[in-house]
């Protein structure tokens, strides 16, 4: 992975940030490659935490909708897109609010109360998209009504990978053949799918040596940027600027001065106050408060509102890895 240009557009246009999150186009080539495999599926996605606007105006561009199961996720977005709520821990506020904006489509598993408590807020003015787990069987499915809501749409799960996805045809080709025409078939894409495509630069704030090993300190955390990886013994691709000096163990620490927060720790060229770190594989990390960058096959910064017609091909390389360390 060439990350030349990246520390270059880092240096010269964020001078005054210590730490940026980037998107890259592969985005547009794993999108494009489940559209290809599943033709005239509905693809739905939960961001966890990415609630910059710029992000979410993105996965619209890309017809995805967008699932939402809470409030702030909602309050960050438009009556222009398509958004189903989630009804894990939903709430009357959450209903009320939805409707309010315009979005009355809600996901429901088999057997779920919440078509209840959705029904006394509502009445009969709302959606359902009934949702599949992996062991539910089809005949189960087909034969399910739910509490005399006709079922305008079936997700057929959260799926992970392609090899998932391509899995899902025969199923699906099963379900067309038995339910009405109108009837929608979606699947919602995991996070595993989105976490390649999103990387974090941060700048390098104070340096330090300690028997021998060096320690870097950052304008970030463990417990704020990288908290949802805690648990997940997850594996990031990093990429120091410069990479050409001489390489030692060295660790990488957050800002909150806590020994537990420690980002990161392997082998890399020798840093300086200023220069950068990029993390990839971080699609999961909690960015809502980061700037959002998109970059263009030749790793230019997209800043219009429609960033999807730049992304032609992917040119980021991420198996291509100075370094892979674990969260």
């Amino acid at each position: 992975m060439d990350t030349t240009a990246i520390f270059r557009h880092l240096q010269e246009a964020h001078k005054k940030e210590n730490t940026v999150f980037l998107l890259s186009n592969h985005l547009y080539q794993t999108i494009a490659q489940v559209w290809a495999e599943l033709p005239g599926i509905k693809l739905v996605y939960e961001p966890l935490s990415h609630y910059n606007q710029e992000y979410l105006t993105l996965l619209s561009t890309l017809d995805i909708t967008i699932k939402c199961s809470n409030q702030d996720l909602l309050e960050n977005l438009t009556r222009k897109q398509n958004v189903l709520i989630g009804t894990e821990n939903l709430t009357s506020t959450l209903i009320k609010s939805a409707y309010n904006r315009g979005f009355n489509n809600f996901a429901v598993s088999n057997g779920s109360r919440n078509v209840d408590k959705i029904a006394n807020v509502l009445g009969n003015d709302f959606g359902l998209t009934r949702e599949l787990s992996k062991e539910e069987k089809t005949e189960t499915l087909l034969k399910g009504v739910l509490s005399g809501n006709e079922c305008q749409e079936i997700c057929l799960g959260v799926v992970e990978s392609l090899s998932e996805v391509r899995a899902l045809k025969d199923q699906i080709m099963n379900l067309r053949r038995k339910l009405p025409a109108e009837t929608l078939l979606s699947v919602e894409l995991g996070q595993e799918i989105f976490q390649s495509t999103s990387l974090i630069a941060t700048k390098i704030i104070g340096t330090d040596t300690q028997g021998g090993q060096r320690r870097y300190d950052v304008d970030m955390s463990m417990f704020e940027e990288f908290v949802c990886y805690l648990d997940a013994g997850h594996n990031f691709t990093v990429h120091s600027q410069p990479e050409s000096r001489t390489t030692s163990f060295s660790s990488v620490y957050g800002n909150t001065g806590e020994e537990d927060d420690l980002i990161l720790e392997g082998k890399m060229g020798e840093l300086d106050v200023g220069d950068w770190i990029l993390i990839g594989n971080v699609g999961q990390a909690d960015c809502r408060d980061l700037d959002l960058i998109l970059l263009d096959k030749d790793f230019r910064v997209v800043t219009t509102r429609r960033p999807s017609q730049f992304f032609t091909s992917n040119s980021l390389d991420l198996e291509t890895t100075l370094l892979t360390v674990s969260a």
